[in-house]
């Protein structure tokens, strides 16, 4: 059974929390206010771009060659495809707030990943925000009783697509990969940063959906 197989179950917990959340379930009614779309739209397009440079130093210590293309086409692709979903979107709304204090946390805890830890570490950290994205996308996908005219289709669709799931699976693959010949200690500390991870990616959801501010 590869790395990923065996780490999955560990983390059904947050996956039902988030796909149970009052976000996740606007998006699939269609009932979302929009102005807490719009707000977590510019908080997640704050955190792709200091996602889009986690993925490059990912690519930067890769020595294999396809490996390291992966993860920067991976940054490059973040660039892209996110800008025009965002511009779908954005260019409706003005919007200035600042990084919230979960974004900033997520993104704090990848870069520490990536610059800290070792290049398998580093993969399971960034791996939930490929994995998690594809299987709430998915789910979305799944549901018969969502709206004709979904005004979330377009971000639904992303995730929730044929390239995405490719990308998600090629970024899988490298990650068991680096498993396979990771000692226990890197193991455990693999577990630990993707379980986070997974974790964070519940709370930037949430803190979406409560609009978070800097308290003082």
């Amino acid at each position: 059974m590869d790395w990923y197989t065996q780490i999955r179950p560990k983390i059904q917990p947050i996956f039902d929390q988030i796909i149970a959340h009052p976000f996740i379930e606007g998006l699939l009614s269609g009932e979302l206010p929009m102005e807490v779309f719009y707000f977590y739209l510019h908080q997640d397009s704050l955190y792709l771009s200091e996602y889009r440079r986690t993925l490059a130093t990912i690519g930067s210590q890769c020595t294999d060659m396809e490996e390291s293309q992966f993860y920067l086409e991976a940054a490059n692709g973040v660039i892209l495809v996110e800008k025009a979903l965002h511009t779908t979107y954005l260019e409706k709304a003005r919007i200035e707030s600042p990084i919230s204090p979960t974004c900033e946390l997520y993104t704090s805890y990848l870069s520490k990943m990536v610059h800290t830890q070792s290049l398998a570490v580093g993969m399971a950290a960034v791996l939930p925000c490929f994995t998690i994205y594809k299987e709430v996308g998915d789910y979305i996908l799944a549901q018969k009783d969502g709206p004709e005219n979904n005004p979330f289709q377009d971000w639904i669709n992303t995730y929730g697509g044929e390239a995405f799931a490719e990308s998600v699976a090629q970024a899988v693959r490298i990650t068991n990969t680096h498993a396979q010949t990771a000692p226990e200690a890197e193991l455990a500390q693999m577990e630990a940063a993707f379980i986070k991870a997974s974790q964070l990616e519940w709370l930037f959801w949430d803190s979406a959906y409560r609009q978070e501010k800097w308290p003082v």
